[in-house]
């Protein structure tokens, strides 16, 4: 038997480890897995870019896309065998009631359901990412593969489980709960409708079905709101109009792919991100020119040009999970890398200018993204050390805590040099010491020490 095994939290999430190494004993256990954490990518497929897939280990490959993307590649041609059932999980965080439509574990599932395996979606219901209990979901896991080898689900179906965040004893009803989901004793009969037996109150396994390519049932008045709220961020504001479009944008990005710009994921971000909302409204018509504009509090948002340059310079030799922002200024720069890591934190001397990132960063509907009011110049010691750091203001020379606070093999980019004379660096961490790579001239302003306050 060969099972494939995906996730929307990225091919390093511990989950993902958990249940491949649960499922075994089934058989050969494949993992092909995004790049990067893909949460909320929904069903989608890249089409607008090329894939790139990697193999990072034996039976373990990432992708360059969304968790849809990973499971078509893996069941449509990347592998010269086929597989016989899909498992997508174990998602750190809940999948129920609107989750599920937005849900890249969910999706995972669905794709290879529509593919015609039968597939199961395992989240771990925690809070704010910290889940603890994945042997838990791994295991209810492995007990609901067992059962399905006996009894397929029928056509349309997919399992989407929910686990609570406890240590299995501690679930009602113990190892009969996925018996009884897929009718063993005492449980449903073959054709019926999926429903748990476990009790409620949030201690027992939470179980619910998702027809593939159907909608679900509808939700309450409260639920359109919060939804209708969240999907505001597509309005004209955002999507922009005249010189603030669509066109407008695509030429920028054309003109950087024209100044050496390649890597794709990049060039979709600087086309993708509303850099108009990060200026004064005045200054909109030119947000998508090729040019720093001034942000207030003598401080510039960088050209699109740089922040491609240096987003590129960073991801350049693979993924990065835990990375620092020196100098948030306006959020934009922060807006243009979240997507591209696992978690940012960015830190900002000058506190209007965080708040001000902070608001349109969630505008936006980013999540992985912590902002600091702070000294740069000092790093942020207690989420170190960060495989990657980036600077967006020139010190004379680099700080001393920036280095120390760079794990092996992390990168540091950073403009370094008095007005005038600055160039851009790429600082990497090896066994040897650190590796010093020039990459350019540019123009800064000054990274300057100490925090200043609102007045």
């Amino acid at each position: 038997m060969k099972i494939l095994v995906s996730n929307d939290d990225g091919y390093r999430a511990e989950g993902l480890r958990a249940l491949a190494a649960a499922l075994t004993e089934f058989g050969a256990v494949t993992i092909v897995a995004p790049d990067r954490n893909r949460s909320g990518a929904s069903n989608s497929l890249t089409l607008d870019v090329p894939l790139r897939v990697t193999r990072a280990e034996e039976n373990l490959y990432y992708v360059t896309g969304t968790p849809t993307d990973c499971v078509h590649l893996a069941i449509s041609g990347l592998f010269d065998f086929e597989y016989d059932m899909v498992v997508s999980g174990i998602n750190d965080g809940a999948n129920l009631g609107d989750d599920v439509l937005y849900s890249g574990t969910v999706a995972a599932a669905m794709e290879g359901r529509c593919l015609g395996l039968p597939a199961i979606a395992v989240s771990l219901c925690t809070g704010a990412h910290t889940g603890k209990h994945f042997d838990t979901a791994a295991r209810v896991a492995r007990e609901l593969v067992g059962r399905l080898l006996s009894q397929r689900l029928d056509a349309p179906m997919i399992l989407n489980v929910n686990v609570p965040d406890r240590p299995y004893e501690d679930l009602r009803g113990g190892s009969e709960g996925p018996a009884r989901l897929l009718g063993g004793p005492g449980g449903p009969a073959t054709g019926r409708r999926l429903r748990h037996r476990l009790s409620g109150g949030g201690r027992g396994s939470c179980f619910n079905h998702a027809a593939a390519g159907r909608p679900h049932p509808p939700c309450g008045a409260r639920q359109y709101r919060e939804l209708a709220r969240r999907r505001a961020v597509n309005d004209t504001r955002v999507s922009g109009i005249g010189m603030t479009s669509a066109r407008t944008r695509e030429r920028l990005v054309q003109r950087l792919r024209e100044q050496g710009i390649r890597d794709p994921s990049v060039l979709d971000q600087i086309r993708s991100v509303p850099r108009h909302l990060f200026v004064d409204e005045a200054l909109a018509s030119r947000a998508y020119e090729d040019t720093a504009l001034p942000i207030g509090h003598g401080q510039t948002i960088s050209q699109p040009y740089i922040v491609a340059r240096m987003t590129a310079a960073l991801l350049e030799s693979g993924p990065l999970f835990n990375v620092l922002e020196v100098g948030t200024g306006c959020g934009y720069q922060t807006a243009v890398l979240a997507p591209l890591v696992d978690k940012l934190y960015s830190i900002e001397r000058i506190e209007p200018l965080v708040e001000r990132a902070r608001t349109r960063i969630k505008e936006l509907g980013i999540k992985n993204v912590r902002f600091r009011h702070g000294d740069g110049t000092q790093g942020w010691a207690a989420h170190a050390p960060f495989d990657g750091i980036i600077v967006a203001a020139a010190p004379h020379a680099i700080p001393e805590a920036l280095q120390q606070q760079l794990a092996p093999g992390g990168r540091l980019v950073v403009p370094v040099g008095p007005e005038g004379e600055q160039e851009l660096w790429r600082i990497t961490r090896r066994e040897t010491g650190l590796q010093r790579e020039r990459l350019g001239a540019v123009a800064f302003v000054p990274l300057i020490k100490g925090p200043v306050s609102a007045t």
